[in-house]
């Protein structure tokens, strides 16, 4: 849409616990345990275009990503 092309990513990963703000969106205890991912991908000569953080419940499900 904007015609930029993201060339490489690169992702953390971290364990935290959720806060409470962050319990009420997600409809769990304060406390509970969450994966988040903090991701920045690139356009040629390493110029950030994107910057994105999510917090994911892993109690049914899991992360994966395939970054080609």
């Amino acid at each position: 849409e904007f015609g930029t092309r993201m060339i490489r990513a690169a992702e953390r990963l971290k364990a935290i616990a959720a806060d409470e703000a962050t319990a009420e969106l997600l409809g769990i205890e304060p406390g509970s345990p969450l994966l988040q991912v903090e991701r920045v991908s690139s356009t040629y000569d390493d110029v950030a275009v994107e910057f994105r953080r999510g917090l994911y419940v892993t109690r049914r499900h899991h992360y994966f990503n395939e970054l080609s």
